[in-house]
């Protein structure tokens, strides 16, 4: 992984950028920024380390998927080519995933069908990076109600071959009826952003809660589809909720997490929040960085269970069930 230098928040309140209450609310300790190091530049750093890690050169991999939530780099260049570049990959099929938080499950799935057809040698490498800094039409600290937008990325290097870690299981499922959620009234057309508009998230939930746009079980709805996500994940992976070592959700705000949890009576104990709380929400990158951190300080061992869960636009609800099988070489 690459989690970019953090920036305290209480240095961040008191410079203005964030509110004292929000602060409190949320419990964020710090925030990882990257200043000018660019997106593309923090994935290829983290797909270096998965690469060296695994063992696996950048020329035999069979794919590379390359995910993001904000803009990376210049309009109408491909990322991926980047990586292709600068990984000795040039012949490996890659493409760019645009799934909001949940691009790295995305990439997951895509990455299982991929491999079932390529010789069981050949690996593929998911990378996941952002930098939510540098734009006046972006402000990182407001500009999610609940979260704070961080920047760094993380990689994976799957393959069918015997690993530390397995897949026990990977799906999603999408609410389409709250998919103007996250787009509130904007126009489709012409895109806000060549308009120079600024992203606020918060003002397009209120449109459209305003405009009738929460049905009356919407949020029973919700509820009911992310437990039969979870169900549907562990039944896959052969195992009970209460075997699940740890949940690793994207790196929100307390009171937020606390809230989508709820359900599955999870205690943020058994979750990755702690941790969380010191980075920020790295867009697709959070699962994946909460994954690493476990293995480097020795929580996640031999035998353990990991649950990773995710929600984004869509609104989309996205899972998976990791088994640890051994300690990685790099490993404590």
């Amino acid at each position: 992984m690459r989690v970019a230098d953090r920036v305290p928040v209480e240095d961040a309140v008191a410079a203005g950028w964030y509110d004292a209450d929000e602060a409190e609310a949320t419990g964020f300790v710090s925030i990882a920024i990257a200043g000018d190091e660019s997106a593309p530049d923090l994935a290829l750093s983290a797909a270096r380390t998965a690469l060296g890690r695994a063992g696996v050169p950048g020329r035999s991999l069979s794919h590379l998927f390359h995910i993001d939530v904000y803009h990376s780099g210049p309009e109408g260049w491909c990322p991926y080519a980047y990586l292709q570049r600068n990984l000795d990959a040039a012949d490996v099929f890659a493409t760019g995933i645009r799934q909001g938080c949940n691009g790295m499950f995305g990439a997951l799935l895509l990455a299982d069908a991929a491999l079932r057809v390529v010789p069981t040698d050949r690996s593929a490498l998911l990378v996941a990076a952002d930098n939510f800094g540098g734009s006046p039409l972006l402000d990182r600290w407001r500009c999610n109600p609940g979260l704070v937008m961080a920047d760094g990325a993380g990689a994976l290097v799957l393959s069918r071959e015997a690993g530390f870690a397995e897949i026990l299981s990977v799906s999603s499922v999408t609410l389409a009826e709250l998919e103007g959620l996250h787009r509130g009234d904007t126009p489709l057309f012409p895109p806000d952003m060549t308009l120079g508009q600024r992203l606020d998230f918060g003002a397009r939930f209120a449109e459209f809660a305003s405009s009738g746009g929460f049905g009356t079980n919407s949020g029973l709805r919700f509820v009911q589809q992310f437990g039969a996500l979870v169900d549907q994940l562990l039944d896959e992976a052969g195992i009970k909720l209460d075997e699940v070592d740890r949940v690793l959700f994207n790196h929100a705000g307390r009171e937020l997490v606390e809230d989508r949890l709820g359900p599955l009576d999870v205690p943020l104990t058994r979750t990755t929040w702690e941790y969380g709380s010191t980075i920020g929400h790295v867009g697709a990158a959070d699962q994946v960085i909460g994954f690493d951190h476990l293995l480097d300080t020795g929580v996640a061992v031999p035998g353990t269970h990991l649950l990773l869960l995710g929600v984004g636009p869509g609104v989309n609800i996205a899972g998976a069930v990791v088994r640890v099988l051994a300690a990685p070489p790099w490993a404590p």
